[in-house]
C-alpha cells in the first residue's frame, strides 16, 4: 500500500511537475469521459512541456518535449517499461507489449526481416493487394460512386498483413474474423479504458472480446498447424515461416504461447495504424490540391507501375507527403509508459508507480520544434536539415531501441498505396475538414466518405 501511495504523497508535496490540483479525484472523470486528449493539451498549453495530475489513486505524467521523451525511451529506458501495455490483453506477450530479455530476444528475431534490404520479399504480395483494389474502384468509379476511405484502407492494410503474415489474402471467407479483429480493436481503444473490468467479468463488452479473441486465436492457430504440417509447402518468406523456424531452432525460450502471441502481434500490430496513415494523406490531399497536383505529376512518371522497392528514393514529393501527414496526424498519437523505478525529470519527481503519457500529437505541433507547427507543409521533409530535424522532433514511429520494427516497411506500403492509386483515381471529398477521434489510433470520427472517379486519360 505504501509503493501505491508514494507517487501520490510526492504529488501532494509539488514535488513532481505541475499541473491540475484539487479535485478529490483528480482527473479521473475526463479520462473516464474519454476526454484524455482534452486534458493532455490544457495540461501542456497551461502548465507547459512536463505536467503532472492525478487520476484516482494513480499519477500520470505528460511528457511534450523531446529533450525529456529522449531520457524517457532511450537513455534511461529500462527505467521506463511497457508493464501495463493496453492491449496485453490482445497481443499477449508479442513485441509491442513485452520487456526485459524477452522483449531483446523477439526484437533480435525480427529486426533483420524489416531491414530495407529486405523488403523486397514484400513486393508481390504488396502488389497482390493492390490489383483487388485497383478492381473494386474501378468498379465503383464507373458508377461515380462513394468510398469510405477510413473502411477502404483498413480492407486493403489488413489484406496486407495476412499476405506478409501467412501468404494468406483478405476474401469473403474471413468475414468472421474481420469482424473479430474490428472488434477486439476497438475493444482496446475504447474510450474510457484506463481502468477496464477483468476479463473474468462477464459484461457484454468483455464478453465480445472473448468471442472476438477465440476467433482470431483460432485463425492464427490453423495458420501455425499449416506451416507445421510438413506435406504442404510452405513459404519460407513468409513472417509466420519466420517465427517458426526460430521456434524449431530455438525452442528453449520461445513457447508455443509466444508463437501464437507473435504471430497476432504481427498480424494486428501494424495493420490499424498504417491505415489511419493512408486515411488522413487521402484526406490532406483532397484539402490541399496544390498539393495533389504535385504529387499526381510525380507518381504519373512511373506509367502504371505500382513503387515498389527498386522505387525507393525516387518519389521524393509522395514521401515527404507521407511524412508530413504522420507528423500531423501520428496514427498512435499517445503512448504509455510505466515507472518501474524512481527517476527525475527537469528536476521534478518521477515516482516509481507512475504512469508517463507521451504524446506526438502535442510534440509534433510544439512552436520551438517546427515552424507553423499546425500548418499542412510538406516542403519541411525536403529540407537540408529535414533528417536531423525529423529524428529529434518525429516520433511518429518512435524514438530509441523500441522504435516501430516495421517502419521501412509500413513507409513502403503506403508508398505503394499512395503511388499505385493516385495514377488511376482522383477522391473528392464534401469540404468538411475530418475531426480526429482520439482512440488507441487516431481516426476521422465517423469515417471519411469520398466521390471517387477515374483520372482523365488514366486507366
Amino acid at each position: 500500500m505504501a509503493n501505491l501511495l508514494t507517487p501520490l504523497l510526492a504529488h501532494a508535496r509539488h514535488q513532481t511537475p505541475p499541473g491540475p490540483r484539487g479535485h478529490l479525484l483528480g482527473a479521473l472523470h475526463q479520462v473516464l469521459d474519454g476526454r484524455l486528449y482534452e486534458l493532455l493539451e490544457h495540461m501542456w498549453r497551461a502548465y507547459g512541456d512536463l505536467t503532472s495530475v492525478r487520476v484516482g489513486a494513480k499519477l500520470m505524467v505528460s511528457v511534450v518535449h523531446p529533450r525529456h521523451i529522449h531520457e524517457v525511451l532511450a537513455a534511461r529506458r529500462e527505467r521506463y517499461t511497457k508493464e501495463s501495455h493496453r492491449a496485453r490483453v490482445l497481443l499477449g506477450d508479442g513485441l509491442p507489449a513485452s520487456n526485459g530479455e524477452s522483449w531483446a530476444r523477439q526484437r533480435r528475431l525480427l529486426q533483420p526481416r524489416f531491414v530495407p534490404r529486405e523488403l523486397g520479399r514484400f513486393d508481390h504480395r504488396i502488389e497482390g493487394a493492390l490489383e483487388r483494389v485497383i478492381e473494386r474502384w474501378g468498379r465503383a468509379a464507373d458508377d461515380e460512386g462513394v468510398l469510405d476511405l477510413d473502411q477502404e484502407m483498413t480492407d486493403l492494410t489488413l489484406d496486407l498483413s495476412l499476405r506478409a503474415l501467412s501468404n494468406d489474402y483478405l476474401s469473403d471467407e474471413h468475414a468472421a474474423l474481420r469482424c473479430a479483429i474490428v472488434d477486439a480493436v476497438d475493444f482496446v481503444a475504447a474510450s474510457g479504458q484506463l481502468f477496464r473490468l477483468s476479463l473474468r467479468v462477464p459484461t457484454a463488452r468483455n464478453r465480445r472480446f472473448v468471442s472476438s479473441l477465440a476467433t482470431i486465436h483460432d485463425f492464427v492457430d490453423r495458420a501455425i498447424r499449416a506451416h507445421r504440417d510438413q506435406s504442404v509447402p510452405r513459404d519460407r518468406k513468409d513472417l509466420l515461416s519466420t517465427i517458426m523456424d526460430a521456434r524449431a531452432e530455438e525452442g528453449s525460450w520461445m513457447s508455443d504461447e509466444l508463437v501464437r502471441d507473435e504471430a497476432i502481434s504481427l498480424l494486428l500490430g501494424a495493420y490499424d495504424s498504417t491505415a489511419r496513415a493512408l486515411t488522413w494523406t487521402w484526406a490532406l490531399l483532397d484539402a490541399h490540391r496544390d498539393v495533389r497536383a504535385r504529387l499526381q505529376a510525380e507518381v504519373d512518371q512511373l506509367g502504371g507501375r505500382t513503387p515498389l522497392t527498386p522505387d525507393r528514393g525516387s518519389l521524393p514529393w509522395t514521401l515527404a507527403v507521407i511524412h508530413e501527414t504522420l507528423r500531423l496526424y501520428p496514427p498512435f498519437w499517445v503512448f504509455p509508459r510505466h515507472v518501474a523505478e524512481d527517476d527525475e525529470l527537469g528536476g521534478y519527481a518521477i515516482p516509481k508507480g507512475s504512469t508517463v503519457m507521451i504524446s506526438p500529437f502535442l510534440t509534433h505541433r510544439h512552436p520551438d520544434l517546427w515552424p507553423m507547427p499546425e500548418r499542412f507543409d510538406p516542403e519541411r521533409f525536403l529540407a537540408d536539415d529535414a533528417p536531423r530535424r525529423a529524428r529529434a522532433s518525429a516520433i511518429y514511429f518512435g524514438f530509441g531501441p523500441r522504435t516501430c520494427v516495421g517502419n521501412h516497411l509500413a513507409l513502403l506500403e503506403t508508398t505503394a498505396v499512395i503511388g499505385c492509386l493516385a495514377q488511376r483515381f482522383e477522391l473528392t471529398g464534401d469540404g468538411r475538414p475530418p475531426v480526429p477521434e482520439f482512440a488507441t489510433t487516431l481516426r476521422p470520427r465517423g469515417g471519411l466518405k469520398m466521390r471517387i472517379r477515374r483520372r482523365e486519360g488514366v486507366g
